[in-house]
């Protein structure tokens, strides 16, 4: 028998064994099994595969997830733990020309924390910055906030208030050339204008008026510089309510506190 005829045997033969498997009752259940096993591996690994194509490469975790410093474009969050700082870009070019009017200081004292307006004298109810060559000086946010206020004064000059936590406002007048609007967000140590005159306190020449309040109660900004909102007293209700503006004291008055001084 030559080669030719072996295998066409062997075929005959394949044939043959196939036709009686066949004829087995478990054979077509077995072949239909096999054939969705087969159908149903097939459709996992294209599903599987299409949704590797889709996935971020980047990205570690199946669910949207994204990881902190992922977004650049984000919004930074708040620094809680912040403190005030002088509302100036350069605190050494800087000297305080009017103080801050505290009830419990020295008769002396609180007459030179005293403002002249229209022959009458006012408490102060901030601090009055002014540089030694009296020429003006770059402004800046105290600490970080929202701008609430950012507008032209008649008495005032141009004025800037920014709200913070806490019900805490700090508050620059007497400028010129603000550089923000209400709305704005500013970080501390953000230029927002420059020293500048009022008609308020003429006698302070080009200068920075700030005031820290809270819940609209002044307090003597200078004992709370690199202190954190925290730190501020808390504020009754009825101290909030009548809170007073600046009290007019005459000129008479203001020269017999200072004979008795």
């Amino acid at each position: 028998m030559n080669q030719e005829e072996k295998q066409v045997s062997k075929v005959e033969q394949l044939k043959a064994n196939l036709k009686r498997l066949m004829k087995k009752r478990f054979t077509m259940p077995a072949l239909y099994l096999t054939l969705a096993a087969v159908v149903i591996t097939g459709f996992i690994w294209l599903t599987s595969t299409s949704e590797d194509l889709t996935q971020d490469p980047t990205q570690d975790s199946e669910f949207d997830i994204v990881q902190p410093g992922d977004d650049e474009d984000a919004t930074p969050v708040a620094v809680q733990n912040e403190v005030f700082e002088m509302p100036v870009l350069d605190e050494n070019e800087v000297s305080v020309v009017g103080s801050f009017y505290d009830y419990e200081s020295s008769v002396d004292e609180q007459v030179d924390a005293l403002i002249q307006y229209n022959n009458y004298y006012y408490q102060n109810k901030g601090v009055d910055f002014a540089s030694d060559n009296g020429e003006s000086f770059d402004v800046t946010a105290a600490m970080s906030g929202t701008v609430v206020k950012a507008e032209e004064d008649a008495l005032f000059g141009q004025v800037v208030h920014v709200e913070h936590d806490d019900d805490i406002l700090s508050i620059y007048q007497s400028l010129e050339g603000v550089l923000v609007e209400a709305g704005q967000t500013v970080k501390q140590g953000d230029v927002m204008a420059r020293a500048g005159r009022n008609l308020y306190n003429t006698d302070a020449g080009v200068h920075l008026h700030f005031e820290i309040r809270k819940d609209g109660v002044p307090v003597n900004p200078l004992e709370y510089m690199e202190q954190p909102i925290a730190s501020l007293p808390d504020v009754e209700e009825d101290q909030a309510a009548q809170e007073p503006g600046s009290e007019e004291l005459p000129e008479s008055v203001v020269e017999d506190l200072r004979q008795e001084d």
